[in-house]
């Protein structure tokens, strides 16, 4: 019996060992780490469409799906060369077919379950079906939103483009991006790239200093893991920008003060005219910060991107640092305040308190050092703590805190300067 027992044991972990060895490092698509999520649990469930099998079938999501095999039939005529008006409602039996596409993609389905580091039981008929269809939607809203003639059905709704956009970069909700490439192929052949160009461009609009004009080939695309890893790798500071920072790493750094402290200390804040979100510079006691839109959708496109950064240990994470150096400037209302009057921030929720709610929880719980802005933290702090500097940041914040305050100051002052008078005709009469 415990023969029995020991083999039997011994025979079960064998397989786990064998399965975990062959698939595990295939993957690239996960889920959200628990302890991100209960930070913020909508930031990572999409709002109208699912995308691969981590949120499929959920009742809010369901909508979508006759969409999905609408977009693919508009795919189909589109791509026909017999059909003249790919988005003509019609009512004639449907003549084209979705063979090509699901004879290209059959092959593919253990390859792509592998991706997915939590395990599907999905059949392999819908999981393949899944596949033809997220993937062609994909294809299509893109082509359709480039196009300017976009469907009349899903796009009604205000706020659809910019909800599905989102949704098609949260970190759950992916495809391996090499499903993207096959379907790309079948439409455009050895043109395919043109997808990946339009596809950065369709997102550069929510993104600033996305670059669009990086070149893929064949080899070099099998690095991109999926759609959300495609548009975080080219969201990057500019090339002067890195090579600054390279040149002025040291390797130390301490959290600077708050907007407000650092105003206090004689530091100007000014809007910086780089075309990414991550040009920040700090010269001649002046800290430059390109302008930063805060809307309704804002917290769930940075907490998705700070995520993915969290799983590539080799790559610089430069959206999370920023998230980090964010944070440090703003504790308070009165510093997003500041922010927005120097035309930094642009606040779209109308509450300053909530924009610095925002950044104050953006990194929580997310492992992160400050390397690419260690020496403008340096040179920041360098400046606040000069002692001619600190002593007017005490004195403006113990003293000249309000308006009044100062106001108090100036009629103590005047009152002072007439004592003195008053005392200097006593002692010394005019004649």
């Amino acid at each position: 019996m415990a023969d029995e027992i020991r083999i039997t044991v011994c025979t079960r972990i064998d397989e786990k060992l064998q399965a975990l060895s062959s698939t595990f490092s295939e993957h690239t698509i996960f889920r959200v780490p628990r302890e991100l999520y209960e930070v913020s649990e909508t930031a990572y469930e999409p709002e109208i469409i699912s995308i691969g099998p981590y949120h499929r079938g959920k009742n809010h999501l369901k909508m979508m799906e006759v969409h999905k095999v609408r977009f693919l039939r508009m795919l189909l005529r589109r791509t026909n060369e017999h059909t003249a008006e790919p988005y003509e409602n019609t009512t004639e039996p449907y003549e084209h077919t979705a063979e090509p596409y699901v004879a290209a993609l059959r092959g593919m389905v253990e390859k792509v379950r592998n991706c997915y580091s939590e395990p599907s039981s999905i059949s392999t008929e819908d999981f393949l079906e899944m596949l033809v269809l997220d993937g062609c939607f994909i294809v299509e809203f893109i082509h359709q939103l480039l196009d300017g003639n976009m469907d009349e059905y899903v796009f009604r709704v205000e706020g659809n483009f910019d909800r599905i956009l989102l949704d098609l970069i949260l970190f759950e909700n992916q495809l391996p991006f090499f499903v993207l490439w096959e379907l790309f192929g079948i439409i455009r052949g050895n043109e395919r790239i043109f997808y990946v160009n339009r596809l950065l461009q369709l997102f550069a609009g929510t993104m600033p200093g996305l670059r669009v004009d990086v070149v893929y080939d064949h080899n070099s695309i099998k690095s991109v893991k999926h759609l959300l890893d495609l548009v975080r790798g080219n969201w990057l500071p500019s090339r002067v920008m890195e090579d600054h920072s390279r040149a002025s790493k040291d390797g130390k750094w301490s959290f600077i003060r708050s907007a407000t402290e650092l105003k206090e200390a004689g530091i100007r804040f000014k809007k910086g005219e780089g075309n990414t979100l991550f040009d920040i510079m700090f010269r001649n006691g002046v800290l430059e910060i390109p302008m930063i839109e805060i809307t309704d959708d804002t917290e769930r496109l940075y907490r998705n991107v700070i995520v993915s950064e969290q799983f590539e240990k080799e790559n610089p994470k430069y959206f999370t640092e920023f998230a980090r150096f964010m944070d440090c400037l703003i504790n308070s209302g009165k510093d997003v305040e500041l922010l927005c009057n120097c035309g930094i921030i642009e606040n779209w929720l109308g509450s300053d308190e909530a924009v610095a709610a925002m950044f104050n929880r953006l990194t929580d719980n997310v492992g992160v050092s400050i390397e690419f802005y260690a020496w403008i933290c340096n040179d920041v702090n360098e400046h606040y703590n000069a002692l001619w500097n600190k002593r007017i940041a005490s004195l403006r914040h113990n003293y000249f805190n309000t308006p009044w305050a100062f106001i108090s100051f100036l009629a103590a002052a005047f009152l002072l300067l007439l004592t003195l008078l008053q005392t200097t005709f006593t002692i010394f009469p005019r004649h």
